[in-house]
């Protein structure tokens, strides 16, 4: 999935906020990937297992950061009075805490069960079908909520911030993956 964040940076400019579509297009994708996992066997849960980790402990909460340090501060700076995100804008920073530790641990058990470690394929399959189901909702949730008001309230200035420090952000993350 990292390959398509490349080919989309690399093509015409895309708004940061674009970008952030497109990485969370490509969360809904993982996620039809975990939820097609229990009809397939333990043998392909191992070969998949590395690449299920790497997304889990690197991708996700990449998108995560990005959320949080950059569309919601942006978003915050132009919300008006009778807007009343405020309780929504908590709850969704809690779900994101929860759901990056959350995804850290099924990394740890994706890779326990590259090496064998776990051999439990129709358990890991359930685990990370539940953390599908709740990524799924959380995306509709935010597409129902945030992206909207994003994309009418940020403005110009909002946008090239935020893409200079998305620029920086991608470029430290990816430093760290070398």
């Amino acid at each position: 999935m990292r390959q398509i964040e490349v080919a989309l940076r690399n093509a015409a400019p895309m708004s940061p906020l674009d970008m952030l579509v497109a990485r969370r297009m490509n969360l809904a994708a993982f996620c039809g990937i975990l939820k097609a996992l229990p009809s397939g066997s333990a043998t392909l849960g191992r070969t998949l297992a590395p690449s299920l980790a790497s997304f889990l402990s690197r991708d996700y909460p990449a998108l995560i950061v990005e959320e949080e340090e950059g569309l919601l501060p942006c978003l915050n700076r132009r919300l008006l009075l009778g807007d009343n995100l405020d309780d929504i804008l908590r709850q969704l920073g809690d779900e994101h805490r929860q759901d990056v530790a959350h995804a850290k641990l099924l990394a740890t058990r994706c890779d326990d069960f590259a090496s064998e470690v776990d051999a439990d394929w129709p358990e890991l399959c359930e685990a990370l079908s539940d953390f599908a189901d709740r990524q799924r909702r959380h995306l509709v949730w935010e597409d129902a909520t945030i992206l909207p008001i994003a994309r009418d309230r940020l403005l110009a200035d909002d946008m090239r911030q935020w893409g200079c420090d998305m620029d920086r952000r991608y470029r430290l993350l990816t430093c760290q993956a070398d």
